[in-house]
């Protein structure tokens, strides 16, 4: 439990910064530092326990997921990120990387980050980003230009999952 305190507030007190996250690595380190409470077990076999404590405690408290700001090594959050989803009963969205991005977002706002006064769309972490912009670069340029010319699907704001042509989201009413 001390663990998963240590992380909620770790997370928390990452979400005052605009476009801040942590590795899960990095995360472990901290929250043992903190709660005093060492072990040399694999970070692997125990982060995903405390990251699903934390989402339940967010869920619970009406909170933003503040475990979208935990990501991997390669910047992505990976399937244990799917976890805030099922607490929601929300589908799997097809991108969840623009999802979780999205969810940082909210935490950014909710936490009192200084939030960018012209940003459209929350940007995704440098690795995801760059992995992304380095593939549409290898595409033909006409499959290119319609990458660039097309816009990102709007998103419900609560539940951060592509609208239906109605612009209603049918899990938030």
């Amino acid at each position: 439990m001390a663990w998963a305190l240590a992380a909620h507030a770790e997370l928390a007190e990452i979400a005052t910064g605009y476009g801040h996250f942590i590795t899960v690595k990095e995360l472990a380190e901290r929250i043992q530092e903190v709660s005093g409470v060492r072990t040399e077990a694999p970070t692997r076999t125990w982060m995903a326990a405390i990251l699903r404590k934390v989402a339940r405690r967010c869920h619970s408290a009406g909170e933003p997921p503040l475990t979208a700001l935990c990501v991997r090594q390669n910047h992505t959050v990976g399937d244990d990120y799917k976890y805030v989803l099922e607490l929601a009963a929300l589908p799997i969205p097809d991108d969840l990387e623009l999802h979780a991005a999205y969810a940082r977002w909210q935490c950014y706002q909710h936490y009192g980050a200084e939030m960018p006064a012209e940003v459209g769309v929350p940007p995704l972490t440098p690795k995801v980003d760059a992995r992304r912009r380095k593939r549409s670069a290898g595409k033909p340029s006409s499959v290119k230009e319609e990458l660039s010319t097309e816009a990102r699907p709007s998103v419900c704001s609560q539940c951060f999952i592509q609208l239906p042509a109605g612009g209603v989201c049918h899990y938030c009413g």
